[in-house]
């Protein structure tokens, strides 16, 4: 079972992908932060499968939070999850497994667990 991350400014974001990943029957512990220094707390001691990190917040950007957290565990799947399709080639640049746009699909989400359970 996967041990995700969300980390979103959006608390409806966040319910909606966490509600997903509950259906999918893949997830063993899924915990969502709007904070991302509070995440950043949580995984210095918890190990993550995967991290879905929205890329606009106020306190620092996805992109650059995705860094901190491979600084702590590289072999940790980065998803960028976003309104906006400008940043794509960026995520990918910094090795994203993938990226979503809002609203997500449970479709897309699902491979996305089917990709990292094959990584």
């Amino acid at each position: 079972m996967l041990r995700i991350m969300i980390v979103d400014d959006e608390e409806l974001s966040i319910k909606r992908l966490s509600r997903i990943l509950r259906e999918s029957g893949k997830v063993g512990e899924c915990r969502s932060f709007l904070v991302p220094g509070e995440a950043y707390e949580y995984a210095k001691s918890h190990p993550i499968d995967i991290a879905f990190l929205d890329i606009s917040m106020p306190e620092i950007s996805g992109m650059t939070f995705s860094g901190l957290l491979q600084e702590l565990d590289e072999a940790m799947d980065i998803v960028f999850v976003t309104g906006y399709d400008t940043y794509a080639a960026e995520a990918f640049e910094r090795s994203a497994l993938d990226y979503l746009l809002k609203p997500v699909t449970a479709e897309r989400v699902l491979k996305v667990l089917q990709k990292s359970e094959l990584g």
